[in-house]
């Protein structure tokens, strides 16, 4: 049989080490000052030694006490650590993933139902921000970026790579009364996509003068730091939107956006999921990657169709 004084006492005294004051310690054991004091009383009486010296507004170890603090300290933190043992299933069905807010309003929400519709018991979180992620400080399973793929210590796998190409809604177009040509863009303003800009890439100067159009100012116009933003702005007939396809591209289905030219060009990146090289032994990251790799695939089967009388240029 274990010789061990009552829990309640040692737990009062662990929590009074921590703080070295009663009325600190007692407030977050939810207790009295005086029935804390009681409780450390009884541990010293059962061992038979002062643990604490009793100042006016504070307390400090004896020697006796300075000798057991750390075990006891270290045996609560192995009790917490076996307890939240417990709490294990539920990571199996937590599943944490952080994308940009533009990737996350413009292609993965909108399709969410049909993964959750796959993955019932699956908790799912979406995190969208363009912060960089901290896999050993922070809950995230894994990550979806655009970029070049250059993500060193990390499992990464292509999703897409993104083309970009003017889109026009077909209201506007039709108001417009004029060929698709240069002269084109001398009535309606520009909507710039300045995400990209940590790439060193303006859009609309690339096309420009992949087209040869060099009379345009390639900087005038609306200038937007997020992707849906621009997007949702050429919906509404506020311009034409240099705009990448892979956002773009249910709006296009939908009719909601219609491409006046042929020309498009590379956004010189693309979309990947990455992850801690761990996290693919865990079923609910390896199901979530199986399904992006459908749904990338059936949105590449649509592009490859929208794209067929199109031209992709190489940039100047």
């Amino acid at each position: 049989m274990r010789k061990i004084p009552p829990l309640n006492a040692v737990r009062a005294f662990e929590t009074a080490c921590r703080h070295m004051q009663f009325q600190a310690a007692a407030e977050e054991l939810g207790v009295t000052p005086s029935a804390l004091s009681y409780q450390i009383r009884q541990l010293e009486d059962y061992l038979g030694i002062k643990l604490f010296r009793r100042l006016n507004r504070s307390v400090e170890l004896t020697r006796e006490g300075r000798k057991i603090a750390p075990d006891i300290a270290e045996a609560f933190d192995r009790l917490e650590q076996a307890f939240g043992l417990l709490n294990d299933n539920s990571d199996d069905r937590i599943l944490t993933i952080s994308t940009g807010p533009a990737f996350s309003a413009k292609w993965l929400a909108p399709r969410l139902h049909s993964y959750l519709e796959q993955n019932s018991e699956i908790d799912f979180r979406l995190s969208a921000n363009l912060a960089l992620t901290d896999f050993d400080r922070e809950d995230v399973d894994a990550v979806i970026r655009f970029g070049a793929g250059d993500y060193p210590g990390l499992y990464v796998e292509s999703l897409f790579d993104e083309i970009s190409i003017p889109l026009i809604s077909p209201a506007l177009l039709q108001s417009l009364d004029g060929p698709a040509d240069e002269s084109l863009f001398e009535k309606i303003p520009l909507i710039h996509d300045e995400s990209l800009k940590f790439l060193g890439m303006s859009l609309w100067s690339t096309w420009l003068t992949a087209v040869g159009y060099t009379g345009i100012d390639a900087e005038r116009g609306m200038h937007f730091n997020h992707a849906d933003h621009c997007i949702e702005a050429a919906v509404d007939g506020a311009g034409i939107v240099m705009a990448r396809i892979g956002f773009a591209y249910r709006e296009i289905r939908a009719g909601r956006l219609v491409a006046p030219f042929r020309e498009a060009i590379s956004a010189k990146g693309g979309f990947y999921f990455c992850c801690p090289h761990q996290a693919l032994e865990k079923p609910k990251v390896l199901n979530f990657l199986a399904w992006l790799r459908d749904e990338a695939a059936d949105q590449a089967q649509t592009i490859s169709e929208f794209m067929e009388d199109k031209i992709l240029l190489n940039e100047a």
